[in-house]
């Protein structure tokens, strides 16, 4: 989810039902055709490349300051929540409008991305970064997955071979016990039932994102008054409710109320900063969208994997064993595979549509 510019017309965005991706618009021929020196032409991958290295260091940094991510991104999602209200109201959009049916689907396309969000930084409390990100990247596949199931399409030849692989680097990347060795797992003084949570949990945020991409596209392509603007303005709002619940289990059940120490301490207050800057990382990507083809976008978008590799073997005593870079390398495949049919179906298109004329 991402912040939108105040210029940006979302009536030039179309969504269709198969791209595996989150809140990836198609970008029309016209768009494509303005695009024709070639520092506009490869805008678009620098402003992915620049939102992936944005997003992951500034999560590795603020991991690295040992704050809690949920405390720290409070301040971002008040704020972000108060912009996209004033652009929703500015532009006279009804928060929950459409049917009830499609007022259900919002909220459950609220839920399914900020639970996603929210449970992504608790996995990372007891996994690297590394191995959430490329777990969480498998949500490409298991998009196009499920809208084979849901829309009952033909799989194609692509998914076929993406599916084995991601499965295949899954495996890798989280090296269960009864396969692999203790001495093949990275040491990283996490108990190893912690762990299989925290992959269990960064699955689940696989999954969810998966759903949450459907439903999205769901919305958007079925009724032209709910705008992309809007759900972004009710996924803020239902993060910030969950930022604010995870404070009151603190002070009520654990007992641990955050203080005005800790808020004013130089972690928390350089940590909070860092959170505001991840926003610059949601404009590059909706930019990023708007200029770059759906398939590319994605297959770029895996960087965050690499990205994250770098920074924890450079900066962090943990180092990737063979099997976890192996596994990295199988999803990103299984998403250049994806990407790379997506684009060779796309261009027989225009061929075939002129046979049948």
């Amino acid at each position: 989810m991402s912040v939108l510019e105040p210029n940006e017309d979302e009536s030039e965005s179309k969504i269709t039902p198969v791209d595996p991706l989150i809140l990836v618009p198609e970008i029309s021929e016209e768009v494509i055709l303005k695009k024709n020196n070639w520092i506009s032409r490869f805008s678009g991958i620098f402003y992915t490349l620049m939102a992936s290295f944005l997003f992951v260091s500034s999560t590795f940094a603020i991991k690295q300051l040992r704050v809690d991510l949920l405390d720290a991104f409070l301040l971002r999602f008040f704020l972000q929540t108060i912009i996209t209200f004033i652009f929703a109201y500015y532009k006279n959009y009804a928060l929950f409008g459409g049917t009830l049916w499609q007022i259900f689907l919002q909220m459950f396309c609220c839920a399914t991305g900020a639970g996603g969000f929210i449970m992504f930084f608790i996995a990372i409390r007891y996994i690297e970064i590394s191995d959430a990100n490329t777990v969480c990247y498998t949500r490409v596949v298991w998009t196009v997955v499920l809208s084979v199931i849901v829309y009952r399409e033909r799989p194609s030849i692509g998914t076929l071979i993406a599916l084995p692989l991601t499965l295949l680097g899954v495996v890798f990347v989280t090296q269960p016990t009864f396969l692999f060795s203790s001495n093949h797992i990275s040491t990283n003084n996490i108990d190893n039932k912690f762990r299989l949570f925290g992959f269990a949990m960064i699955l689940t945020v696989a999954l969810t994102s998966s759903v949450n991409v459907l439903l999205f596209k769901q919305i958007i392509s079925t009724s032209q008054n709910i705008k992309p603007s809007v759900l972004n303005l009710q996924f803020s709002f239902f993060v910030l409710i969950l930022l604010i619940l995870n404070q009151f289990y603190k002070i009520f059940y654990l007992q641990t109320a955050t203080s005005f120490t800790y808020i004013l301490s130089w972690r928390y207050l350089v940590s909070a900063f860092v959170c505001l800057t991840s926003i610059i990382g949601s404009i590059l990507t909706q930019k990023a969208i708007k200029r770059e083809h759906p398939a590319v976008f994605s297959l770029l978008g895996s960087a965050d994997i690499i990205f994250a590799l770098i920074l924890q073997n450079i900066f962090t005593s943990i180092r990737s064993n063979i099997y976890a870079l192996l596994g990295s390398g199988l999803v990103i495949s299984s998403v250049v595979v994806l990407g790379i049919t997506r684009i060779i179906n796309e261009r027989h298109k225009p061929e075939n549509e002129n046979e049948k004329c």
